[in-house]
């Protein structure tokens, strides 16, 4: 009787290391699921962060580009002066006759410039009627800006020096 008495004293002391190691790694394992929700969690999070980003990036640089168009061609149609738009790197200046800079731009996502003007490349020159009498190329040319991710959008600025999204003609 003494016997099986400390037989089961012993059993249930190892019952109960059972139950503690039990509750141990059961705590142990909550933690790494917690852990593995929270980073399959954020990792989405931050793609889908990233992604919107690039693209609001390269919608911001779109329209600050198509509004530094669009006022150089008012003015330079309201006041009949010449004013020239030149593409440096990932750099937009606006220059009057005299070649002083008016305004500038930085524009990061500014990947190809495709406008020649007989002033020399990379360059748009806006004068009262447009910029036909400046122009290569007869419908004028394409400005292409693209993100990291590779989204990418155009600016087309035609002989009448209005800046519109889009190629033409069609390439």
């Amino acid at each position: 009787m003494q016997k099986s008495l400390y037989q089961t004293e012993n059993l249930l002391q190892k019952q109960s290391k059972e139950k503690g190691l039990a509750k141990k790694n059961h705590r142990l394992f909550g933690n790494i699921k917690i852990f593995r929700i929270v980073i399959y969690s954020i990792v989405p999070i931050c793609i889908f962060s990233f992604v919107f980003l690039d693209k609001s990036r390269l919608n911001k640089d779109f329209f600050r580009t198509m509004a530094l168009l669009r006022n150089t061609r008012s003015e330079a149609i309201c006041n009949d002066q010449l004013m020239i738009v030149r593409f440096h790197e990932k750099k937009i200046t606006v220059e009057d006759k005299a070649h002083t800079v008016v305004r500038s731009l930085s524009v990061p996502t500014l990947n190809h410039v495709n406008y020649d003007t007989t002033l020399g490349k990379d360059m748009i020159v806006f004068d009262g009627h447009g910029t036909s009498a400046y122009n290569i190329q007869v419908h004028g040319g394409v400005l292409a800006l693209k993100s990291w991710l590779g989204f990418k959008r155009n600016i087309h600025v035609n002989c009448t020096g209005l800046a519109r999204e889009g190629i033409y003609p069609a390439e």
